[in-house]
């Protein structure tokens, strides 16, 4: 069967430029088969009693209530309608059941999907995967299980709510992600065929760091996600490493996008201390206009918590240590920004809103930003800062009126309650594909 949609034509320079089109993932029935099991990090061996990574970890903090969990989502997906339009605002599963008309590309998809979760049988579930018609795939894949209750994989897939782990878009690059943690995999499996396929979204380069590309060598174990990719100026992309994003993945991503990309000028390597409060650099550090910036200060604002290395065209292949922390290096380097500090002045209240999302801030056009409206005292904040607080709904009501004044500056608080429990915020649920 043909496509008859266009490919999506990638292009973000920054963090803040104006959104015309962005992917998302409404969530579905695969928020309901999270089990209790599903929510611990480590289980006692029982022979030795030893603690152990749980194998089953689905990487929430809670079992969410799914009809809230839409409603709030149902929020967002407003607010990004009124700002780039219906069209604009992709749906994974849409895309994924355009993909799925290519039996080549099915086919591998389910290959590469059964043998990465080796306890389930394999026999005859090829063919029954295979035999089903597109939409009905992508809900098998999301679910793990099929419409009658046959568990078909180990899991069900309630992260890829979170949509920004699945790729990086840097300039009309696409860089392929790899999940550091087993219950990842597959929706990373699944957007990287999105992007090799060239027919549903088209980048000009996708930088795959687990495979052979000329002469760079694939990264055996490659563990790089999307929360830790961004983009502060259209010559600069700052990469974080920590608890979900590998270093030698960040180097060898660093050295193929500076080959590839004549337009940056250099790529930061931001190692943060592998902690699950900070599982990424988008949960400490987010732009929030072209001089601002929304920080968790014990980190951002303390040139020991956060190492910085350099990687440009001067140093090669080569990371140059530098001193301070990243703010530091960014004023160095041209990029002056002020730092608010989410959760406000009192050490107490910036760990419990960076504990949800605080610093976690999505940007629709410069000066004009999301987050959650649980996290009050960052709200105060910047609006003493100058940015005017809105719900979503009066946002969604004069949003031609407010994005078409560059001067004034606001935030939309959504309701998070249940989408904080997977700890991701605004930037998280939203993966920008073009720009201004």
């Amino acid at each position: 069967m043909s496509i008859d949609h266009p490919p999506i034509a990638l292009h973000v320079t920054s963090e803040l430029a104006t959104l015309r089109e962005v992917l998302i993932h409404r969530p579905g029935p695969e928020m309901d088969l999270m089990v209790p099991d599903n929510l611990v990090a480590f289980i006692e061996d029982a022979t030795t009693g030893i603690p152990r990574s749980n194998p089953d970890y689905l990487l929430f903090d809670d079992l969410v209530l799914l009809s809230r969990l839409r409603a709030e989502h149902d929020q967002l997906v407003a607010v990004l309608q009124a700002t780039c339009g219906r069209g604009a605002t992709h749906e994974v599963r849409d895309l994924l059941r355009r993909l799925f008309h290519q039996a080549d590309v099915r086919e591998a998809l389910i290959e590469h999907a059964l043998r990465e979760e080796t306890d389930v049988p394999h026999d005859g579930v090829a063919s029954l995967l295979n035999a089903l018609e597109p939409h009905e795939l992508v809900k098998v894949l999301l679910r793990g299980s099929t419409a009658s209750g046959r568990r078909v994989f180990r899991w069900p897939l309630p992260n890829l709510l979170f949509a920004r782990d699945l790729m990086a878009v840097v300039g009309s690059h696409a860089v392929a992600t790899y999940a550091r943690h087993p219950a990842r995999r597959r929706e990373m499996a699944l957007m990287r065929a999105l992007i090799s396929a060239g027919d549903v979204v088209m980048p000009t380069t996708v930088i795959d760091v687990g495979i052979v590309c000329g002469d760079r060598p694939a990264i055996a174990n490659p563990a790089i996600e999307g929360g830790d990719v961004m983009l502060p100026s259209p010559d600069t992309v700052c990469i974080g490493v920590g608890e979900r994003t590998q270093r030698a993945s960040a180097i060898e991503a660093a050295i193929r996008l500076l080959a590839s990309n004549p337009a940056l000028a250099r790529v930061h390597i931001v190692t943060l201390r592998a902690a699950r409060s900070t599982m990424h650099l988008d949960t400490v550090f987010t732009l929030v206009d072209p001089a601002t910036c929304l920080v968790y200060a014990p980190i951002l604002l303390s040139p020991e918590a956060a190492r910085v290395e350099t990687l440009d065209r001067a140093t090669g292949e080569l990371p140059r240590p530098r001193d301070g922390g990243l703010l530091d290096v960014l004023r160095e380097d041209g990029l002056a920004l002020r730092a608010i500090a989410c959760g406000g002045d009192d050490p107490v209240h910036q760990a419990r809103e960076q504990w949800t999302d605080g610093a976690n801030a999505f940007a629709l056009a410069p000066g004009k930003i999301l987050l959650y409206q649980r996290n009050e005292r960052t709200l105060a904040r910047l609006n003493a800062e100058g940015f005017e607080v809105l719900t979503a709904a009066e946002f969604v009501r004069n949003a031609p009126l407010l994005l078409g004044r560059a001067e004034r500056k606001l935030v939309v608080a959504l309701d998070g309650a249940e989408l904080s429990r997977g700890r991701g915020g605004p930037r998280c649920l939203t993966l920008p594909l073009r720009r201004d």
